[in-house]
């Protein structure tokens, strides 16, 4: 009897000397936060004006605050929903679990050969943060993460959000970048063109002059120059307040090469007050041409949507694929107006 009560008071004893090792003295509630090799998660982002990430096949992006989006990523505008996900994650990475040590070997040499470098700096270049971001764990629930300069991997992910953190950083090149081209205020354009190089007498000229706006032909021609009220012209250049591009295809050498041996299907041009002109040279591709007969006539008729188009943007240095469907209702032309 006095056995079991001497040791239930010492494992009393033992279990109050545990929890004041690890609430006393002011120790931190969050595991993350309770040594430097442990501290992932970044709360002041505002702080952060410098992020480098690095793979280990010399993919390098570096990101900086500015632009119109609010990143620039490697000097260019960067993507504003991506950026958003990745600073969500910057901020909200945190330890899920501590690997058992038969795990550590195999998290040790997926984080050596597969590990994402991501360094947060300030506006003074700073090293705020510097960590690897590995592979997923079985389950896809967490990360594996390491420190720079720790021998110590956790298994990490993002307090609020279930599932792999890795592939908000496991972007490159082009990928990283924002895909609105046009982004035009109606109000500030001094002169907007359409040229259609195979349909003439579509093409069109239309400038602001004073408070209205004249439109012209963009070839001689027969169509005279004209008065444009301003509502028809808002409503043609809200179409144009936010245009996205599908994606950047700059490894298409072959269809870049094929464009330089056509005439484009049109060309368009958007000159605001105070910036410089934007152009898109735009190449149709159609879907597999058909043949059948026409039922009445018995003539052959062919069959053959447009499927996408391609274009040359930023001054010809990009090469993007764009989506018929929010495409076609920029491609308006002298009769619309």
């Amino acid at each position: 009897m006095n056995r079991t009560l001497i040791l239930l008071l010492a494992v009393l004893l033992l279990g109050g000397i545990a929890w004041y090792a690890t609430t006393a003295g002011g120790t931190p509630e969050k595991v993350s936060e309770r040594g430097n090799d442990r501290q992932f998660g970044y709360s002041n982002i505002d702080d952060v004006h410098r992020i480098f990430i690095a793979d280990r096949k010399e993919h390098t992006a570096t990101f900086t605050r500015g632009g119109v989006s609010g990143w620039l990523v490697d000097g260019r505008p960067a993507n504003e929903n991506i950026m958003k996900n990745m600073m969500t994650a910057l901020q909200k990475i945190d330890i899920q679990s501590l690997p058992t040590s038969k795990a550590v070997p195999n998290m040790v040499k997926n984080l050596a050969t597969e590990g994402i470098l991501v360094q947060l700096f300030d506006k003074d270049g700073k090293k705020l943060r510097g960590y690897y971001i590995g592979g997923s764990t079985n389950d896809e629930m967490g990360t594996y993460a390491i420190m720079e300069g720790s021998e110590n991997p956790y298994i990490v992910h993002m307090t609020g959000w279930t599932g792999n953190i890795r592939a908000r950083f496991n972007l490159w090149d082009d990928d990283w970048r924002d895909k609105v081209y046009f982004r035009v205020d109606p109000d500030r354009v001094e002169r907007f063109s359409i040229e259609y190089p195979t349909v003439r007498n579509k093409s069109f000229i239309l400038k602001k002059e004073g408070n209205g706006y004249q439109l012209k032909p963009f070839y001689e021609s027969a169509q005279g120059g004209k008065e444009v009220t301003r509502g028809i012209v808002e409503g043609v250049l809200a179409r144009y307040e936010k245009y996205y591009v599908n994606r950047y295809q700059n490894g298409d050498l072959e269809g870049m090469q094929e464009a330089k041996d056509k005439l484009p299907f049109a060309i368009i041009t958007v000159k605001e007050e105070g910036k410089d002109e934007q152009v898109m040279e735009m190449y149709p591709e159609y879907e597999e041409v058909t043949y059948q007969n026409d039922p009445k006539s018995g003539e052959v008729i062919t069959t053959g949507d447009t499927k996408s188009f391609k274009a040359y943007i930023n001054n010809g240095e990009d090469w993007v694929l764009l989506n018929v469907e929010t495409t076609l209702p920029l491609l308006v032309g002298y009769d619309s107006f």
